[in-house]
């Protein structure tokens, strides 16, 4: 896990690439030495020291010495891969998962990224062609920009740095799954497209192994690790799963006892014994709304859906960083697989073609909203968030599913998420029926960020800082971010105080969910005829 920063026929590329570097400090522990393999092209890395500590120096070579990559992430399945590829003769000199990145694309070409199972964003440079391959893992976990110029490209993990090194040129995105070269920007094939939508029924005790697995591969082999619990479904069913292995993996809640979410953890940690840890939160306290504007830089956002998630993950991350921690465990993307959005509850009663397709545009905007928070809030504070729920196995069997093997009835009433509901069934000695049978409540609401008062709090905040007056003309000054609320302005003022909006022309693209129907209480969705 780190941040890279990468200059490809770029006038200027070592004082562009110092730029970034800098830019990205917050991301590693370390900053590994600059390398300018030809004229114009330069590459580095503030690495965070997680797999093979004292020699995963980047850029890591290929066996042959012909390609160099720049990785930010984790192949969770590195270890097998190196052992297929040794089996082949490729000589390895480091336990590094970018050494085995470097020798599968010489060996398999770009066929070598449907067998990564991880969070990624690198770029591969090729000594004797000059050409090079930028990749970005199939969900975005990990960011990856770029600026082109006519002759170069600059490529970073975050925006700011990015529009630092270079005064001119727009900052773009690339896409999550997409690969791009000096000729092509396309979606590449990765494990996690190889499912039959809507075929199976499930099996329980085949999700448990599938989960046990994903979990087990993202745990550090020889670094302590926390789990963030939130006494939601998808956390606990993570920590389950963590302490199996590592019983005493300490289990971190944001909150106090007020807030939803707390007694639902306190459930868990007392009929498991699990290391419970409350990190102090109170969202309308004098340090929370001050610590806007850092969340605001550190997120490059000015979503509300992203922001007020941010402010969660980044007090988390900071305890948890404190605590002496580089990896987390997290539950993100169990929502969006299994159902436990009601925009998805109402597609699949309007039908199984409808449902799957609001459930793949809600995948697709993670990137911009939750894996967005969950990759910059924690690396503000040098710590690796893993997520189990994208394990391609995961998410291979969940979308897999049928429509109604999603839901189960309840009074009534629907009720996602079923297939994990019943994993708490297989476990009823350990994962508490409270948990399972709990509905759907939001991270940032289930510690209190909006909830009575604190809803109020925070609304009233937006309303001081901004007259009705002020609105207005806040939303013609930004006028193509289509802005609704005072909280947008507020935020997008922030960042464009760290930054030249204008320069980030996706951030016009606002995250919101289009469906072909209403949804009762989300009048923010788009309707389409």
């Amino acid at each position: 896990m780190c941040g890279i920063a990468v200059a490809i026929d770029w006038e200027g590329a070592q004082t562009a690439v110092a730029i970034m570097t800098g830019g990205i400090d917050h991301r590693g522990d370390i900053t590994d030495p600059m390398v300018s393999p030809r004229a114009n092209t330069a590459m580095s890395t503030r690495r965070l020291r997680i797999v093979d500590r004292e020699n995963a120096t980047q850029p890591q070579p290929s066996f042959d010495n012909r390609l160099l990559v720049s990785f930010n992430g984790e192949i969770y399945n590195h270890a097998e891969l190196r052992r297929e590829l040794s089996a082949l003769g490729v000589p390895f000199h480091t336990q590094s998962d970018t050494e085995v990145v470097a020798n599968a694309l010489q060996v398999w070409g770009a066929g070598a990224l449907r067998r990564f199972n991880g969070m990624f964003a690198f770029v591969a440079f090729d000594l004797t062609s000059g050409e090079f391959l930028a990749v970005r893992d199939p969900f975005g976990v990990k960011p990856l920009y770029v600026v082109q110029s006519a002759t170069g490209f600059l490529f970073c993990s975050e925006i700011r740095p990015l529009l630092a090194a270079s005064q001119t040129g727009d900052v773009m995105l690339l896409p999550p799954g997409f690969l791009l070269t000096r000729k092509v920007c396309a979606k590449y094939k990765s494990a996690v497209e190889a499912q039959a939508a809507g075929t199976s029924d499930g099996d329980d005790r085949v999700l448990d192994d599938i989960m046990a697995k994903a979990v087990q591969s993202r745990l550090p082999e020889d670094l302590p690790f926390a789990v963030q619990l939130s006494g939601g479904i998808d956390s606990t069913l993570i920590a389950h799963y963590a302490r199996e292995v590592r019983p005493g993996v300490p289990c971190y809640f944001l909150g106090n006892a007020d807030v939803p979410d707390y007694r639902f953890a306190r459930d868990y940690a007392d009929m498991t014994g699990a290391d419970f840890r409350v990190v102090p939160f109170d969202a309308q306290s004098a340090e929370t709304l001050a610590s806007l504007p850092d969340v605001v830089a550190t997120a490059e956002s000015f979503e509300p859906n992203v922001i007020q998630g941010a402010v969660c993950s980044y007090f988390a991350a900071r305890a948890i960083h404190k605590d002496g921690f580089r990896v987390a465990l997290c539950g993100e993307g169990a929502d969006e697989l299994f159902c436990g959005y009601l925009p998805l509850e109402v597609g699949f009663v309007h039908g199984e073609e409808i449902g799957r397709a609001v459930r793949q545009d809600t995948l697709a905007m993670m990137a911009r909203t939750c894996l967005q928070r969950i990759d910059r809030a924690p690396m503000h504070f040098q710590l690796e968030v893993r997520e189990p729920f994208l394990d391609p196995a995961v998410v291979n069997y969940a979308l897999s599913l049928k429509g109604p093997a999603l839901f189960e009835t309840v009074g009534g009433a629907r009720r996602g998420k079923k297939p994990l509901r019943a994993l708490y069934d297989l476990h009823a000695d350990k994962l508490p029926q409270s948990i399972r049978h709990r509905s759907k409540v939001a991270f940032d609401a289930g510690v209190g960020l909006r909830e009575g008062s604190a809803e109020s709090a925070w609304r009233d905040h937006f309303e001081q800082a901004i007259s009705d007056a002020d609105f207005s003309d806040g939303q013609r000054e930004f006028a193509a971010y289509d802005l609704r609320t005072k909280e947008e302005l507020f935020y997008l003022r922030q960042l464009a105080a760290t930054m030249d909006v204008s320069r980030v022309p996706h951030l016009k693209d606002r995250t919101r969910l289009v469906v072909p129907f209403s949804v009762p209480g989300m009048e923010n969705l788009r309707k389409v005829a």
